[in-house]
């Protein structure tokens, strides 16, 4: 049986026979997709609608589309409005053109960070990263569904990813593209903006530890800095631009969500999911500010106390997801370049298999979460035990106690 085996998995053994095998399987899974696609943009077509009437001269918001008693899954726009103002530049554009464009550079931004995290060790090549990143990401349920819905949360792994590898010495251009990535989603989605406090904690403890050495100031705080002055760019375009109607109105929008019905098998946050398990749905309105207090805390702690920067950001990147009381399925892609990353690390190491495994298993429940959205919360476990278990050290240089560590995960 194992020389069976053995001569079954010699042609594997071959780096390019390897990579043929992942693009042929990348293959089926992106042909499957673009068939799915012709039939998807729900969240997209809310998008670009709402910028269609910013372009003639209209709020993005329709009235009376939020009030008491809406269903959490009612299909209304609800971003913020410079999301619908950039749109408005391309509502002229077919909803179909503007998925694949959306899609096709999400994936570019999932390719970048898959190349960047192979930058980090010398040992690995880019193209054995990035091909069978690409080669799997449609089989990673999340990532597919927010492909295919046109969501804004395809480009949390660009966001995300780019701060990781900022976390690990990465390059300037990391760190303020970084900074630009997460100011941008944050703008968008608002939930990515609780890693400002993770960045800012972060920093201070390196701050502290370099006993106030202004020379070298903390790359944490540089991607903050990005950050922040991109949230603060597009906010001043958008008044600027438009004035502050949209944004009374987007306020409006808010306070009427108080309304809204948060209790769904869909919405996959714990207030909603501890909402189902009692039976009552009010138990959903008032444990959600509970749950978003305790969730900034332990992103505070996770960057003062988790010493390993991939892991302290990982933990810090989970809970960022239920800041607010309304997660959805496909939210948990954020969590994608640390799975990437731990793959990385781990590789040519004792680590290898026990990672790979994780990560596969990470795959497997998301797809069965399908059927039970809540069990996609098993794959985010799976892939904080792979950033755990992969010891490694992927460019970094000793800095401080709290920056330095044996690696990522």
């Amino acid at each position: 049986m194992a020389r069976m085996a053995a001569r079954i998995l010699r042609p594997f053994a071959d780096r390019r026979f390897r990579l043929l095998v992942w693009l042929l399987v990348g293959a089926m899974g992106w042909v499957g997709l673009v068939l799915l696609a012709a039939r998807a943009g729900f969240d997209l077509t809310l998008i670009l609608d709402a910028g269609r009437r910013v372009a003639a001269g209209q709020s993005p918001y329709l009235a009376g589309a939020v009030g008491g008693g809406t269903q959490v899954e009612s299909l209304f726009y609800s971003y913020p409005p410079p999301v619908a103002q950039a749109a408005s530049f391309i509502g002229g554009l077919g909803d179909t053109v503007v998925l694949a464009a959306m899609g096709i550079l999400a994936t570019i931004g999932l390719a970048a960070v898959a190349a960047g995290l192979a930058g980090l060790r010398d040992s690995v090549r880019a193209v054995d990263v990035v091909v069978p990143v690409l080669a799997l990401a449609p089989f990673v349920y999340p990532y597919a569904i927010a492909l295919l819905f046109g969501n804004v949360d395809s480009w949390y792994p660009l966001a995300y990813g780019a701060v990781l590898i900022a976390a690990l010495d990465g390059s300037a251009r990391w760190r303020v593209g970084g900074g630009v990535t997460l100011g941008l989603v944050t703008v968008a989605k608002l939930q990515p903006g609780s890693l400002f406090l993770w960045l800012a904690v972060a920093g201070l403890g390196a701050w502290q530890a370099d006993r106030g050495m202004r020379a070298n100031r903390p790359a944490a705080w540089s991607v903050l800095a990005a950050g922040i002055a991109t949230v603060g760019v597009v906010v001043a375009v958008s008044v600027l631009g438009w004035g502050i109607g949209p944004w009374q109105d987007y306020i409006g929008v808010l306070r009427a969500g108080g309304g809204v019905d948060l209790v769904s098998p869909l919405n996959i946050g714990p207030a909603s999911q501890l909402a189902l398990l009692l039976g009552d749905p009010s138990v959903a309105g008032r444990i959600a500010p509970v749950i978003a207090v305790v969730a900034l805390a332990g992103i505070a702690a996770a960057a003062r106390l988790v010493r390993r920067p991939a892991l302290s950001l990982a933990v810090a990147a989970v809970l960022s997801l239920i800041v607010l009381p309304i997660t959805w399925f496909h939210y948990p892609v954020a969590v994608v370049p640390f799975a990437i990353g731990a793959a990385v690390a781990a590789h040519g190491t004792a680590a290898a298999a026990r990672v790979g495994w994780l990560i596969a298993g990470a795959i497997v429940v998301a797809a069965i979460a399908i059927a039970g959205p809540v069990i996609v919360w098993g794959a985010v476990a799976l892939v904080l035990a792979a950033v755990a278990g992969a010891a490694f050290r992927m460019g970094e240089r000793p800095r401080s106690p709290t920056v330095e560590s044996s690696g990522p995960g």
